[in-house]
């Protein structure tokens, strides 16, 4: 199913044509992505379920989900239940593992008929499921989330083997796998990894045998190999992003899907001594060209920027000037050849402004500057070196 998304794109001149009418954009590079995931899959060697919440950390949900699908992936795991059920209207029929909770018995009648897996830790939750599995007919899969030492969610680990062989008991319901998170702590992991080790031991002694066990995210796959059990959970680190700089030292290769992309949207010369943007931030030193950028901090470029940031223009790397406003930024264009509608980026994949500088520059972390990245922000999905998927709020005459 993950072809028939691809096939119905737009074609590569067509999604060339709306480009040149964007004011800024992302681009994804699925090779990239690809690339990412191989290196993953060599250091694991268990199954790969990425987590690919939150617009799938800014690089859109979707397109991410149907191509990986295309590199093997089986399923997803999801904090949102409408992303559980995008993944579905977009006729992707991957496994999707929902980790938001159920409240009402539409959700509950929903997550069954749409083959969703939901993640219970109440017993309340999994009845009902099994009502809902019942009065469709079918078997679901759920997933337990066992609190093993974060105190976040989950059933406690002292009573999780109760709960799991309750629930594995209820008509219409399978147990598919069991889940944690680490503290990201390392003396505390180790005690975490213990735990959910004893009680995989204490359920199969009961004859209770559930397949799948994760404990490992991000941080783990980096620092943690004991951790890896039948699959781990990759998710920033999927896009080439280091979450941790000492995360880059483990001879994890990793190479930066997203780049950041906009247009001069005006340039013009300013006097010396007059200044630029708000509150008079900057004051020009001189006369000088100076060029507006259509992007602002709605569309996801930190006001933490505000002169701070740094920009490829015209060949060049040039500074950010005063204030990142709602919708722009100014940047320095002295001495360039470059006039509007000519392209700035904004985030490249190497350099000075990868989204780990630019995020250290505006004081952010880097799961902060990708998860707000616009959702409306048009994105363009390149395979080959071919734009071969688009992902904006509308479709827009070229």
């Amino acid at each position: 199913m993950s072809e028939a998304f691809f096939s119905f794109q737009p074609s590569s001149e067509e999604i060339e044509a709306r480009i040149a009418g964007y004011p800024s954009w992302l681009e994804v590079d699925l090779d990239l992505l690809g690339w990412n995931l191989e290196r993953i899959r060599e250091r694991v060697g268990v199954e790969i379920v990425p987590c690919v919440k939150t617009n799938a950390y800014g690089h859109g949900l979707v397109p991410v989900v149907a191509y990986m699908m295309k590199r093997g992936v089986g399923r997803v795991l999801v904090a949102k239940l409408w992303e559980a059920m995008q993944i579905r209207e977009a006729g992707l029929d991957c496994g999707v593992i929902n980790m938001d909770p159920l409240f009402t018995a539409g959700q509950f009648e929903e997550v069954v008929a749409k083959g969703v897996t939901q993640t219970v830790y109440r017993m309340e939750v999994a009845r009902g499921i099994s009502e809902a599995a019942m009065k469709q007919g079918v078997e679901t899969e759920v997933f337990v989330k066992v609190d093993t030492g974060l105190n976040r969610v989950g059933v406690r680990h002292e009573g999780a083997a109760d709960l799991i062989e309750g629930v594995a008991g209820l008509p219409g319901v399978r147990v598919g796998g069991v889940f944690s998170t680490f503290t990201e702590n390392r003396k505390t992991d180790a005690l975490q990894l213990s735990r959910i080790r004893g009680l995989r031991e204490e359920l199969s002694s009961r004859g209770v045998e559930v397949p799948h066990w994760s404990m490992a995210s991000s941080n783990a796959v980096f620092h943690f190999p004991d951790s890896f059990l039948t699959a781990v959970r990759p998710g920033l680190m999927l896009f080439g992003i280091y979450p941790e700089p000492e995360d880059r030292g483990v001879g994890v290769e990793l190479r930066q899907v997203l780049s950041f992309r906009a247009r001069l949207e005006h340039v013009k010369w300013v006097e010396e001594g007059e200044s630029v943007t708000y509150s008079g931030r900057f004051v020009a030193p001189r006369r000088m060209r100076v060029g507006t950028v259509h992007a602002g901090y709605s569309d996801g470029w930190p006001r933490g920027l505000t002169r701070t940031g740094v920009v490829r223009v015209g060949g060049e790397v040039r500074p950010v000037l005063g204030t990142v406003s709602v919708n722009h930024h100014v940047v320095d264009v002295d001495g360039l050849e470059v006039d509007a509608g000519d392209v700035v980026e904004l985030v490249s994949r190497e350099g000075v402004n990868t989204v780990e500088a630019v995020s250290g520059l505006a004081g952010v972390m880097v799961y902060s500057f990708c998860v707000g990245l616009n959702p409306l922000l048009p994105r363009v999905y390149v395979e080959g070196g071919v734009p071969v998927a688009l992902s904006e709020p509308r479709l827009v005459e070229g």
